[in-house]
């Protein structure tokens, strides 16, 4: 597999971090000039990465072809583009739709979405991918879970559901602050919750059970899981989670 990325940036670093620390059996991984920083840092970690001198050059020298450059400039970026035949299309950039991009790719064929996160780059992220498409499962399967959907409206809702990252660690800094106020150091509590977190992560991906079960599981009658979560309950605690998360559906479906 010869990859190339057109963007250099947080995505592209988590992608090829994560593809060296499993192995992954790529031939040659080719990067935009554009951040020269970034770029020059990766190509140092391995010999068969390189910087290309132009995105031009990244196309010539790839068959598997990353679009990580934002949303904004895509057109004018790809526009100046040759993209061939030969050219398999994954692109990350946030609310193109696949026609869009395979207009703004020409020749290209097999365009797939793809939604990579974070951690990737230590092997153990999720990545939507649309439509199902083997050479792009196997990249993500590669540094984690790889999730196929058959049409983009099932890929919009997961693109919602990567909103909850920064409520994620609100909810933790919550209860990391509510320790400090019965006396531990904040030191101490974040390493706990960061632990109890992997050891829900662990839980929740090697069972394979419904989470409803495992809410189930963590209870007891008359337990203080049972206690929090039946407040949380009452309060609509949950139900306001759902419906912020129709509005940022709505968001990323106007956005086309």
């Amino acid at each position: 597999m010869r990859l190339g990325f057109i963007g250099t940036g947080t995505i592209t670093h988590a992608i090829v971090t994560g593809l060296l620390r499993v192995g992954a059996s790529f031939e040659s991984i080719c990067l935009s000039p554009r951040n020269a920083q970034t770029a020059a840092m990766l190509a140092t970690l391995d010999s068969r990465i390189a910087v290309c001198r132009t995105n031009q050059e990244v196309l010539d020298t790839c068959d598997v072809a990353c679009l990580a450059v934002v949303p904004q400039i895509a057109s004018d970026v790809l526009g100046a583009l040759t993209f061939e035949a030969r050219h398999h299309i994954i692109s990350f950039m946030a609310g193109i739709p696949i026609a869009d991009v395979q207009r703004m790719t020409g020749k290209a064929t097999g365009v797939v979405r793809a939604i990579p996160l974070p951690a990737v780059a230590a092997a153990k992220g999720s990545t939507a991918i649309c439509p199902p498409d083997e050479v792009v499962r196997r990249l993500f399967s590669w540094v984690g879970a790889a999730v196929e959907v058959d049409d983009e409206s099932k890929f919009d809702a997961l693109s919602a559901v990567t909103a909850t990252m920064a409520s994620f660690y609100a909810v933790l800094e919550t209860q990391a602050a509510w320790l400090v106020k019965q006396g531990v150091d904040y030191s101490s509590a974040r390493a706990y919750l960061a632990a109890y977190c992997m050891g829900l992560a662990i839980g929740a991906v090697e069972g394979g059970q419904p989470y409803s079960t495992l809410v189930q599981q963590s209870m007891t009658p008359g337990g203080i899981n049972e206690q929090l979560h039946e407040e949380l309950s009452r309060r609509g605690s949950y139900t306001h989670y759902s419906d912020a998360l129709d509005r940022v559906l709505t968001r990323i479906a106007g956005q086309k």
